[in-house]
């Protein structure tokens, strides 16, 4: 919330992203989610601008149902989503 408070006070767009969640931290991303619902009902803005899905370790398909699903509800705030697919890493 404090970057969202001070932002208008730099005369700058704000990005706010969410990196490399995991599937087994979901429900860490289901409660930015809330948030960003609870922030835009307030403010008609949400509190991250986009998030990042990382189900790379996922079969493909799995990896986008997943991201298709989540991604339908943060277009209604208009938040971006990245996804990581494939195998990454070095």
């Amino acid at each position: 919330y404090h970057v969202r408070s001070v932002d208008k006070y730099y005369g700058v767009p704000v990005v706010l992203h969410s990196d490399h969640c995991a599937k087994n931290l979901l429900p860490w991303f289901d409660g930015m989610l809330e948030a960003d619902k609870v922030f835009y009902e307030k403010f008609g803005e949400p509190l991250f601008s986009s998030h990042m899905l990382d189900l790379s370790e996922e079969p493909d398909e799995e990896n986008i149902a997943i991201c298709v699903k989540y991604f339908t509800e943060m277009a209604k705030m208009k938040i971006w989503l990245e996804m990581e697919i494939g195998i990454t890493g070095g």
